[in-house]
């Protein structure tokens, strides 16, 4: 049934399939993304929880029974499936909206057709179609309402968009969106902040080549004694040291000790003194927001410059983030580690920064000043789009000499749909000296990573993935067994195949 703006028609009792597609009205709009989302309501007209907030980065309600599938195979159009039986009892809707992506302001929905579909999935039926009118500067759209009916649910084809975007849309429906776009009132001017004190940047247009073969030793000072000769407590993970009451000492120190705890199971794992190129790529995805402003992340990264520090050729971290667009960031060099974290740990927006939006605004300004490169984050998006970073971690490493390979990190919490893309990319890759490892922070859809272990057409299996749902809560030792695990047996198969390692 062909649906007209505000007509309405029945739905079956079984499992639907939304499509919503969009075609570009001209030339100047050929390369629209648009970000397809379902949000369940209940009877005041709002979310009841974020998790009723059903997206690329979110894909599944709690009950499975509100999915994001993702995007088609031509890119232009995405799928959601609800099932209408199995709604809980206080959700009275569900609307589906389109948005245009964040790293394409400039266009409307002025320059695009949008379409919907509705297919029961049982019989392969079209339900319903509707081709919202053709809008103007809006940025948002709702494109279809599915509603309770006495005992029934019906569809009604709304096509309503939002000159304001996604800030509009999030306000009527009781949407947080703070990690994507900022739609909180203005608020009243602040007293300045003062700069903080930013020591001079390092250089960071050449990496000093190791001094010998064996662990890289950090060029940061030495720690400073116990005072008054005092024996330091002997503590078996970082995080339980007691402060100093100086963050850069407390962070020194904290590095000394994982630093031997790396050594540690690196010796039991066989592979002492082996050297490589460590990176790490952090999701800076709008899921991710609790972990930056919670400080999980920052926690990672001063956990991973500890293995940076013992096994890389000049004990340098190499670091992107990532989200619609991949990011290069300045390497950590871990004499800047107390430095270098609060500066670029963060997402797009700067309220993700450590200390919030005044704080992170106040740290870059005194980095400039200090010579330091301060990123351009407006450009980074919200989406999961792991293969444009992995890409450029390839460019980067390709062309240098081997040994000592790269060892490559990746923090992600879920939402991945770019399967296909990053399955090719992982075969095409599988003959350099280049091993993945993915870690998976909660509970979220991982997609090809839980199933890494079954990718064909690889020279050899150069990826592996864990995920936990507190890494605060792992302790360092067990933390680096799995952020290392598979490395020894990628080393053996690589050197098998005949890759320099």
């Amino acid at each position: 049934m062909e649906l007209t703006k505000g007509a309405n028609a029945a739905l079956p009792d079984r499992l639907l399939e939304i499509t919503v597609g969009w075609r570009p009205a001209d030339a100047g709009s050929a390369n629209t993304s648009l970000d397809v989302c379902a949000l369940r309501l209940g009877a005041n007209g709002k979310v009841r929880e974020d998790t009723d907030m059903i997206f690329f980065n979110a894909p599944s309600s709690p009950d499975g029974s509100v999915r994001h599938i993702g995007r088609t195979p031509d890119g232009a159009a995405e799928v959601v499936t609800v099932d209408p039986t199995a709604q809980p009892a206080d959700v009275q809707s569900i609307v589906v909206t389109a948005t245009i992506d964040v790293v394409t302001p400039q266009l409307t929905f002025g320059g695009l057709g949008v379409w919907a579909k509705v297919k029961d999935l049982s019989s392969g039926t079209e339900v319903a179609s509707f081709d919202p009118p053709r809008l103007g500067p809006e940025k948002a759209l709702v494109v279809v309402e599915l509603y309770r009916r006495a005992d029934a649910w019906k569809i009604r084809a709304v096509g309503q968009g939002y000159a304001s975007g996604l800030a509009g849309l999030a306000t009527d429906y009781g949407v947080d969106v703070g990690g994507d776009e900022d739609i909180s009132p203005p608020m009243p001017a602040a007293a300045p902040v003062p700069a903080p004190q930013v020591a001079p940047a390092p250089s960071f247009a050449t990496r000093k080549p190791a001094a010998q073969p064996g662990p890289a030793a950090a060029s940061a000072p030495a720690t400073p004694a116990a005072p008054n000769g005092a024996a330091e407590p002997a503590v078996a993970n970082a995080a339980d040291l007691p402060s100093t009451g100086d963050a850069r000492i407390d962070m020194r120190k904290r590095l000394d000790l994982r630093k031997k705890t790396v050594q540690t199971v690196l010796t039991k794992q066989g592979i002492a003194g082996r050297q490589a190129r460590v990176a790490l790529a952090l999701d800076a995805s709008g899921s991710m927001r609790g972990l930056y402003k919670a400080g999980t992340v920052a926690r990672v990264v001063e956990r991973v410059a500890a293995v940076a520090a013992t096994m890389d050729d000049d004990g340098t971290l190499d670091v992107w983030s990532y989200a619609t667009e991949p990011l290069a960031l300045p390497p950590l060099r871990v004499d800047y580690l107390a430095d270098w974290i609060p500066l670029y740990v963060r997402m797009r927006k700067a309220t993700t920064g450590q200390g919030g939006a005044d704080a992170t605004l106040a740290r870059e300004q005194a980095a400039r000043a200090a010579g330091w490169p301060i990123p351009n984050w407006d450009g980074i998006g919200g989406q999961n789009e792991e293969q444009k970073v992995m890409t450029l971690v390839v460019e980067h490493f390709a062309p240098l000499s081997s040994p000592p390979p790269a060892l490559v990190l990746v923090l992600t919490d879920g939402g991945l749909y770019r399967d296909r893309l990053i399955a090719d990319l992982l075969r095409r890759a599988a003959g350099l000296p280049i091993f993945w490892q993915f870690i998976g922070v909660g509970k979220a859809q991982y997609g090809i990573l839980e199933k890494l272990d079954a990718l064909s057409g690889r020279l050899v299996d150069n990826a592996g993935f864990f995920a936990v749902d507190d890494l605060d809560a792992i302790d360092d030792e067990a933390l680096y067994r799995r952020m290392l695990g598979e490395f020894p047996a990628w080393l053996r198969s690589a050197r098998a195949a005949g890759i320099p390692v």
